[in-house]
């Protein structure tokens, strides 16, 4: 798994590029937590559009990544999910937890 930042508009964006599974996912947990405490950042996007796998544990850091944010009064959001990452949040109805959006002209401005 690879991690890149962007920036687009007000958003902080998290590119992620690999699967995500309990062998890696202290990096991405690590650098949302470290991004968050920076205390800089209004709305942190998670880009998972090169992700076609995530475990249990990833999706663990997703809910941890958002309720951090969430107390800092910052705004959480995922971009981009394949099928087969957005099944998987279906099926803990995790969907409606999260703020998904399908590409990057549907975040708000």
């Amino acid at each position: 798994m690879d991690i890149a930042f962007a920036d687009i508009g007000n958003h902080k964006i998290v590119k992620v590029m690999g699967d995500v599974d309990l062998y890696n996912v202290g990096d991405l947990k690590r650098s949302v937590f470290e991004l968050i405490d920076e205390g800089e950042v209004e709305s942190l996007i998670i880009d998972m559009s090169n992700v076609n796998y995530i475990d249990s544990s990833g999706v663990g850091a997703l809910v941890a990544g958002q309720k951090k944010m969430k107390t800092q009064g910052g705004k959480f959001g995922l971009l981009g999910l394949t099928e087969d990452v957005l099944n998987i949040l279906k099926l803990a109805t995790l969907d409606q937890f999260f703020k998904i959006y399908e590409n990057e002209s549907q975040l708000p401005q």
